[in-house]
C-alpha cells in the first residue's frame, strides 16, 4: 500500500470516526432531551396531582368541614285516649276506640349550620328534632355556605307523616342566596323556594335585604269538595267510591205508623259500615272527602309564584343580654306557571296579599340567679299560619 492509499484510508477512517462521534453526540443529546422531557412530565404530573389533591382538600374544607351526618330512631307510647263506644239503631254496642299504636320517628340528615352565640346545643348528638332560628333569619353567625338536608317519617298521635327539608344558604357581606325545599306532613305545608337578595349592613347590628323569591306550591286556598257540593248531592260522591245506601223506616212507638226514616250504608264488599246517614258522614265519608280533595289537588299540580321580598334583621349579643329579631315581608306577587285558574291570586282576587315571617329571640340574665327568655316566630304563607312561642324564667337556688 503506497503513501497515497494510506492517506486516503486514513481520511476515510477519520470521516467514519467523525460520523460515529456525531451520531453518538446526537444520540446522547436526544437521550438527554428525552430524560429532561420525561423528568418534566413526571414533575408536571406530580404538580398536577398535588393541585388536584389541594383542590379536593379545599373543596372538602369549604363544603364538608364542620358538617355532621346523622340518623336517628325514636319511639314512645301514644297519648291516652278514653275508650269510645257506638250504639247502633238496634241497640248493639260497638267499641270504636281508635287503635293505639306507638308514636315513632325516623330521621336521616346532613347539616352544616353555625349556631348563633345564644344557641346552646340541646343534645350531645343530633337527632333531627333540632330547631335553628338562624335558618329563618337573613343573617348568620358566619359568612359563607350553610346547608341542611333532612328526611323524616313516622307516626304522631295516630297519624302517619312524611317530612323533608333541603336548604342551602350562602351569606356574603353584600348579598345572600337561599334555596329551600320543604314538605311538612304534619301541617300540610309543601313548597319550594329560591331567594336572592341584596344585603345592606346598617349600623353594625342591623341588616336590610331586598330582592325576590320564586316559590312553588300547591293550590292553597282552593277546596275541591266545596266546588263538588255546589252542583252535586253529598251522597253522589259516596256512590262514586263504591258505597250504597239502603233506606228503612222507623216506628218508634210501635203503633203501626212510621215515625221516621233513615239509610244504612254498605261498602263494595256488601259489608254494613254505618246504620244511619249521620253515622256514615261522621266516619267513612270523612275519608272519602279527604281522598277526593287529594286526588283533585294532585290533578291540578304545582303552581309557581314570583314574590318581591324585603327583610330587616337586628342582632345584639352580650353574655347577660341578647336580642335577635328578623322580618321578611312578601308584599307583591306574580303568577309564573301552573293553572292560573287555581292560583292564590285568583282565589283572593288580588296579587298584593302580605306573606311574612317574623321572629324574636331574647334572653336577659337579670341577676346572677334570675334569668328570663322569650322566643316567638310567626309565618303566614298563602292561607297557612304557623305560630311558635316559648317564654319562661330560670331561678338558680
Amino acid at each position: 500500500m503506497n503513501r497515497k492509499q494510506k492517506t486516503e484510508e486514513l481520511a476515510v477512517n477519520s470521516i467514519i470516526v467523525l460520523l460515529i462521534f456525531i451520531a453518538f453526540l446526537l444520540v446522547s443529546v436526544s437521550a438527554t432531551a428525552q430524560v429532561i422531557d420525561d423528568n418534566k412530565k413526571i414533575e408536571n404530573k406530580i404538580v398536577r396531582n398535588y393541585k388536584i389533591k389541594q383542590s379536593f382538600k379545599n373543596f372538602y374544607k369549604d363544603v364538608f368541614k364542620y358538617s355532621t351526618l346523622y340518623a336517628s330512631y325514636s319511639e314512645s307510647s301514644p297519648l291516652f285516649t278514653p275508650e269510645t263506644y257506638f250504639v247502633t239503631q238496634l241497640g248493639d254496642v260497638i267499641d270504636v276506640s281508635p287503635e293505639k299504636e306507638n308514636d315513632y320517628a325516623i330521621s336521616i340528615g346532613l347539616r352544616k349550620i353555625a349556631r348563633m352565640d345564644y344557641e346552646n346545643r340541646e343534645n350531645r348528638f343530633y337527632d333531627g328534632t333540632e330547631q335553628n332560628a338562624s335558618l329563618q333569619s337573613n343573617i348568620g353567625n358566619v359568612k359563607g355556605l350553610e346547608y341542611l338536608f333532612q328526611y323524616s317519617q313516622g307516626r304522631q298521635r295516630g297519624r302517619n307523616f312524611e317530612s323533608q327539608r333541603y336548604l342551602v344558604r350562602y351569606i356574603a357581606k353584600w348579598w345572600m342566596a337561599k334555596t329551600e325545599v320543604q314538605q311538612n306532613g304534619l301541617i300540610n305545608l309543601d313548597y319550594k323556594a329560591a331567594d336572592l337578595r341584596l344585603r345592606i349592613p346598617l349600623f353594625k347590628k342591623f341588616s336590610l335585604s331586598i330582592g325576590g323569591a320564586v316559590r312553588t306550591h300547591l293550590p292553597y286556598g282552593y277546596n275541591p269538595i266545596d266546588d263538588y257540593l255546589s252542583t252535586n248531592n253529598w251522597w253522589d260522591l259516596a256512590y262514586e267510591y263504591g258505597f250504597q245506601d239502603i233506606g228503612y223506616s222507623i216506628d218508634y212507638d210501635y203503633d203501626g205508623q212510621y215515625d221516621d226514616f233513615d239509610w244504612y250504608w254498605i261498602n263494595q264488599e256488601g259489608e254494613r259500615v254505618a246504620d244511619t246517614d249521620l253515622d256514615f258522614r261522621k266516619n267513612d265519608y270523612t275519608d272519602i272527602v279527604n281522598n277526593y280533595n287529594r286526588r283533585e289537588l294532585d290533578a291540578i299540580g304545582t303552581l309557581g309564584t314570583l314574590s318581591g321580598v324585603v327583610g330587616l334583621d337586628f342582632y345584639h349579643y352580650r353574655d347577660n343580654f341578647w336580642l335577635h329579631s328578623w322580618t321578611s315581608v312578601y308584599p307583591k306577587h306574580k303568577h309564573l306557571y301552573g293553572d292560573e285558574e287555581f292560583s292564590y291570586e285568583t282565589f283572593i282576587s288580588k296579587d298584593d296579599w302580605i306573606d311574612y315571617n317574623v321572629g324574636l329571640i331574647t334572653g336577659w340574665n337579670v341577676t346572677k340567679k334570675l334569668g328570663v327568655f322569650v322566643e316567638y316566630e310567626k309565618t303566614r304563607f298563602w292561607d297557612k299560619n304557623l305560630v311558635y312561642m316559648k317564654a319562661g324564667l330560670n331561678i338558680k337556688l
